[in-house]
């Protein structure tokens, strides 16, 4: 090889590097003032809540080492903001990837037949529109998880038979099509999910929420499952009252798609989200690794009531 042909190549290899280095700084420039431009989140709307547990020793013999464990308001999420948390036990706070909190309570020892109220309460702040927030856990709400079979065969058949131009369209039409067809069966114990819903045409908030999802994720639109109250106004908690629903996301804000309510794109301020339902991982809440909506408790011999 001649000496000119090989400084060529060099100098050319020198600029094809040179060309890749600031492609990548310009990418890298751009989405950093993008997070930079995001406006400061705004919560105007202020709201209460409370509830409690009453836990009932129902044996004669002394219980020691109680572990009780109970959903906190998520921290923060598009609409809600927790702005304030109490219990009338001391207790630890931990919270996961996904922004979920739980409230870890201890007890030395219950008597026999004795029982121990536990109350929490939360003060909150909401937003009607959902604000633009970073996010950086997004792959988790575009792959399969329990219930939710986005990977499925008849779900992915039908979510291309929802696709529209864009993603906006999409949602929307595949929140028509639940809303359409498929009918609330009223309260199911365990859950089913999405293609339980597709098949029998049938389920309770929880298949609603599911089937939304997943055909969501079929169609590369990041969503997530919700567990949490409607909650228009100051409220008391109760264990009826406990509600499913998804949340979609685009133009980098999440979005309420509510199809067993019919709400889709508003009222997101109505919604107490108190977890976000994730992919089981090692940091999940309970130090048994043991998932669950709104409390848990080690104790076999303890009845637990929310009141």
């Amino acid at each position: 090889m001649k000496p000119t042909t090989a400084i060529k190549k060099i100098a050319t290899l020198s600029v094809i590097l040179l060309l890749c280095a600031a492609t990548a700084w310009l990418v890298l420039n751009r989405h950093n003032n993008e997070m930079e431009e995001l406006p400061p989140p705004v919560y105007p709307l202020s709201r209460h809540v409370q509830y409690s547990f009453t836990l009932h020793n129902r044996t004669n013999h002394t219980q020691e080492h109680i572990r009780f464990n109970i959903r906190a308001p998520v921290k923060q999420t598009a609409s809600q903001l927790a702005t304030k948390l109490s219990c009338s036990h001391a207790y630890d706070l931990t919270t996961d990837s996904l922004g979920n909190r739980v409230i870890h309570l201890s007890f030395d020892r219950l008597p026999p037949y004795a029982t121990r109220i536990v109350k929490v309460r939360a003060s909150l702040a909401f937003s009607k529109t959902p604000n633009r927030l970073p996010e950086t856990n997004m792959k988790i709400f575009l792959e399969p998880q329990p219930y939710c079979e986005s990977q499925h065969r008849d779900i992915r058949q039908l979510a291309a038979n929802l696709k529209k131009k864009d993603a906006a369209e999409t949602a929307a039409e595949i929140y028509r099509w639940i809303c359409t067809h498929v009918k609330y069966s009223g309260y199911l114990k365990h859950p089913r999910g999405a293609c339980y819903a597709l098949r029998k045409g049938k389920g309770d908030c929880t298949e609603f929420m599911y089937l939304f999802a997943a055909l969501c994720r079929a169609n590369g639109i990041p969503s997530r499952c919700i567990g949490g109250y409607v909650c228009k106004k100051d409220s008391v908690l109760h264990p009826g009252g406990y509600h499913n629903w998804a949340e979609f996301y685009m133009d980098g804000r999440w979005w309420v798609a509510d199809p067993q309510n019919g709400i889709f794109k508003k009222h997101g301020d109505w919604y107490l989200v108190l977890k976000i339902i994730g992919s089981p991982s090692p940091d999940n809440l309970t130090t048994d690794k043991k998932d669950f909506e709104l409390f848990y408790i080690d104790a076999r011999k303890i009845d637990i009531k929310m009141d």
